[in-house]
């Protein structure tokens, strides 16, 4: 018994080291351009110049913290070992990197609430439209198959997402204008914010403003969503959300937010580039198209994180060019 027990041990010990080489790989930064991933998983063995690793003309580059703060700096900066990044004149140190994002042009999808601010500020109407799921490679894909011509009009730019790119957190972005950082909504678990959304903004400056969602509420938000079952059973709530929505345009709202999930769930299902995903995007085309024939006002649409491709299907949560990369849209009134 004894020289089983010995016997054991010695496995169990052997297994373990194994184990602790693998749990202890290290994971390093993700660097992506708005069209494709540039190098994964990059770990710094010396200090490193960003232009001697990769290929492009860029001006900037968003720096991608951990705790989900972007900082935007020129295209001309140090990565050590440790993973901190250095400007060019030593002055500026960025610790606990997880993504590098390279452009010519910067743009996050926090820029909605300040969208939404400026059109009420205005005494102008806005519908944001929140395409859950949409990734900045989906629109490309459609926009190329003309599944999209009405979306395909109104392409502003693509726009950064945060970390970790997954609803609650890339939502929290949008209402707030606040990275995870400052708005403390960082994943899934987390559905309340640190800061005042853009619905506190409405109600502060007497603006009628609705939130329409499916059937679950994701953040606590200072106005309620009225909230959607699947009352025909065909398996989402985006077709009830619609009708909703077509009601409130034509009511005196100044701020309609509608919370489109139908593209995520497919494409977490199906995979992003799938016939059915692919097709719904094309239905939701026309969804939205009738909506701003009777919306009097802006509309912005924005999406939340994108997605990449699994075995099963479609996954996000990353910080790859697929997740973190979205098309941002806005119709003028």
């Amino acid at each position: 018994m004894k020289k089983l027990l010995l016997l054991f041990l010695i496995l169990l010990s052997g297994c373990s080291c194994n184990f602790n080489e693998t749990a202890s790989e290290e994971i390093g930064i993700n660097i992506f351009s708005e069209d494709e991933n540039l190098i994964v998983n990059f770990v710094p063995t010396e200090k490193t110049s960003i232009k001697e690793i990769t290929d492009g003309d860029f001006s900037h580059a968003a720096i991608i913290s951990e705790t989900g703060e972007v900082n935007l700096i020129d295209f001309d900066f140090y990565i050590d070992k440790e993973k901190s990044i250095f400007t060019a004149d030593g002055e500026k140190k960025i610790e606990n990197i997880t993504g590098i994002y390279l452009t010519n042009k910067y743009n996050s999808i926090t820029d909605a609430y300040y969208d939404m601010e400026e059109y009420l500020k205005n005494d102008e109407k806005v519908m944001t439209v929140l395409l859950d799921g949409f990734s900045y490679n989906q629109y490309k894909n459609a926009h190329e198959k003309d599944y999209i011509p009405f979306l395909s009009k109104y392409f502003k730019y693509p726009a950064l997402s945060v970390v970790t790119p997954v609803t609650n957190a890339g939502f929290a972005a949008i209402i707030t204008g606040q990275t995870p950082d400052v708005n403390g909504v960082h994943d899934r678990s987390v559905r309340q914010m640190n800061v005042d959304s853009i619905f506190e903004y409405a109600l502060n400056n007497n603006k009628n403003s609705i939130l329409l969602e499916s059937d679950i509420k994701i953040l606590n938000t200072e106005i309620e969503p009225e909230l959607h079952i699947d009352q025909n059973k065909n398996g989402d709530t985006d077709d009830e959300m619609f009708e909703s929505a077509l009601r409130a345009s034509k009511e005196n709202f100044d701020l309609i937010f509608i919370h489109f999930h139908g593209i995520d769930d497919r494409g977490h299902s199906f995979g992003p580039y799938s016939e059915e995903t692919m097709g719904y995007i094309k239905k939701l085309d026309e969804y939205l198209e009738t909506l701003s024939e009777i919306w009097d006002g802006h509309i912005i649409l924005v999406s939340d994180h994108g997605m990449h491709e699994t075995s099963e299907g479609g996954g996000h949560g990353m910080c790859y060019q697929s997740d973190m990369v979205v098309p941002y849209f806005i119709k003028e009134k």
